[in-house]
Order: structure tokens, then C-alpha cells, then sequence
């Protein structure tokens, strides 16, 4: 039998080890983020267009209400999902951007109802 069938195979390099999937999907799991930023954005878009009429007025408080619960569910889903990343040593740049936007989509949000 030939010696190279005995050999032990040589262990791969830190820069050739397979990447595992989960990393793989950590590394792309921003674009979700910007997924759900976009549908805020068109929901956000719908409420502007809400006027104020009679009993009307407590139904847009109802659905300003409710966008901001979802946009919170959305900003914590988005500093978990950061937190993560950054845990695994994934770049971040993508989701910390979402989530940067995220953040100053509600500030406007927040300055316009105040307003």
C-alpha cells in the first residue's frame, strides 16, 4: 500500500476552514432589517396620509400607536440582532447602518408629532 493512504490529511488554515452557515446567515441577516425598514417606511408613508375627522382622530391615534410598538419590536430585533453579530465577530456595518436609520426614522417620527 502506498505511504500517502496512511498519512494523516493536514488540518486547514484559519483562512481555509469552511464557513459554517449560521455565520453565513449572521453575515446577511442585516438586509432583513432593511426589509422591515422599508415596510415602515411604506406604513409610516400610509399614516401621513390619515386626516383627523370626528371619531377618526382616536383611529389615527390608535394606528400611530400601533406603528410605534412595531417600530420598537423593529429596533430591538435590529440591537439584538447587532449584539449577535457582534458576539460571533460578524461585520456589522450593514445592520449598525439599519439600525442607524431605523433610529433616525423615529426621531423624525417623534420631532413631527410633537410639532
Amino acid at each position: 500500500m502506498s505511504d500517502a493512504m496512511h498519512r494523516p490529511a493536514e488540518p486547514l488554515r484559519a483562512h481555509e476552514t469552511p464557513e459554517r452557515w449560521p455565520r453565513r446567515l449572521l453575515r446577511q441577516a442585516g438586509w432583513a432589517v432593511w426589509v422591515l425598514l422599508a415596510v415602515m417606511a411604506a406604513l409610516s408613508r400610509a399614516t401621513f396620509g390619515l386626516r383627523c375627522e370626528s371619531f377618526g382622530c382616536t383611529y389615527v391615534g390608535v394606528v400611530w400607536v400601533a406603528l410605534a410598538a412595531i417600530w420598537g419590536l423593529v429596533v430591538l430585533l435590529g440591537l439584538g440582532l447587532l449584539g449577535w453579530q457582534r458576539h460571533r465577530s460578524v461585520p456589522t456595518r450593514l445592520t449598525a447602518a439599519a439600525v442607524a436609520a431605523l433610529l433616525l426614522a423615529g426621531a423624525g417620527h417623534v420631532a413631527y408629532w410633537l410639532a
